[in-house]
């Protein structure tokens, strides 16, 4: 057992596994946890079952506990988004992106354009949270996809971009319908309804507060710099 501090608050993780531990090691705290997050053997042997792919049990803890963190976001006005989130020039940009679409290779492409200026702060999946004053930050988190990036940092959330392959890089606003419904495909839900409630707020908040592109893109540095150069300009 063991606290990890992400989104600004203490966690208490009840493991088994020293996987999940050492995933969250740039994260330990001896704060006191705001709420406690465990998963049971059954559990996991049901995730493994399910997943339809090879994987330990001390992978489907991981995965399991941090799907009990999210379920319990919504009561701290935050939520997890499948994104990518860079920063740069101290600003934040989620991109956000259906499997497969080229996510990965577009932050690649950031990386190439603007090379030491780009910080990766999660790579797959970061936390959003609206703060007291009704400006929202994004945070890393240890849960951060197959490539492992991710820093323990916070940044504001200054726009939200979503990904789809194209025939050439053409960017547009995205309209607030689709931007509600991507992100619900974006995000786990809570099993409560009351927090279904909060969740339901705040993602209606964020589509109403947060800028969200659409970006159709080819998988090169033109895409990255045509995103940057629509994202800079908004003021939030």
């Amino acid at each position: 057992m063991f606290t990890i501090r992400i989104c600004e608050l203490n966690i208490e993780i009840d493991n088994r596994y020293g996987l999940v531990e050492d995933q969250c090691r740039a994260y330990l705290t001896d704060g006191a946890p705001a709420f406690r997050a465990a998963v049971s053997s059954r559990e996991t042997d049901e995730y493994i079952r399910a997943c339809g792919r090879p994987m330990t049990a001390a992978e489907a803890e991981s995965a399991l506990l941090y799907r009990r963190i999210c379920g319990c976001m919504p009561d701290y006005d935050a939520f997890l988004l499948h994104a990518a989130v860079l920063t740069m020039d101290g600003r934040g940009y989620a991109f956000s992106a259906r499997r497969g679409t080229g996510k990965t290779t577009h932050v690649a492409m950031w990386k190439q354009a603007y090379g030491s200026r780009v910080t990766v702060v999660n790579g797959d999946k970061p936390l959003v949270r609206r703060m007291a004053d009704g400006h929202y930050r994004v945070y890393g988190t240890p849960w951060c996809g197959k490539e492992g990036e991710n820093a323990n940092l916070s940044v504001p959330l200054n726009a939200i971009c979503f990904l789809e392959q194209g025939p050439r890089n053409v960017i547009t606003d995205n309209p607030a319908a689709d931007t509600v419904a991507r992100i619900l495909e974006a995000t786990i839900l809570p099993p409560e309804e009351a927090a279904q409630d909060r969740m339901a707020a705040l993602i209606g908040a964020v589509t109403r507060d947060i800028p969200a592109y659409l970006l159709y893109c080819l998988p090169d540095k033109s895409a990255a710099e045509l995103a940057y150069a629509t994202l800079q300009q908004v003021r939030n």
